[in-house]
């Protein structure tokens, strides 16, 4: 058998399986989540600071520099990489790859075309702590 006959007797089953990483890498991955942080504690001093963030249960938590508290997931969407970090241009950034997103999740460039999953982060009345939940 020919290389050609071989791949013609594969058919659609197997050019969905090879597909699949693809389909998977290019959409928004990041799971639900739900939790609060004390912010009187030293382990979260950096989100006193605007534009300080700082990586805690698979989510990237910031205070962004007009005093807005954001979250989202540490997966990028691009390929699947644990690296978002929160940049001083108000953005989420992939370290592996570059891509970018804005703080709604909007990709801003071709590696953050998949968007990036958001979750609400709310500051409690005596703010004392921040509740991050979502997905």
């Amino acid at each position: 058998m020919e290389r050609r006959e071989f791949l013609e007797t594969l058919g659609l089953g197997a050019a969905f399986v090879l597909t699949t990483n693809c389909f998977q890498a290019c959409t928004k991955s990041g799971g639900a989540v739900d939790f609060t942080l004390d912010l009187t504690q030293t382990a979260n001093a950096a989100l006193k600071t605007k534009g300080g963030y700082l990586v805690t249960n698979g989510t990237v938590v910031a205070l962004d520099t007009t005093g807005k508290y954001v979250a989202a997931t540490l997966t990028c969407s691009h390929e699947g990489r644990l690296g978002i970090f929160f940049n001083t241009s108000n953005q989420f950034q992939c370290s592996v790859h570059g891509a970018l997103y804005s703080e709604s999740g909007a990709g801003l460039n071709q590696n953050g075309s998949g968007g990036l999953t958001i979750y609400a982060a709310d500051l409690s009345s005596d703010g004392k702590s921040l509740r991050v939940h979502g997905g």
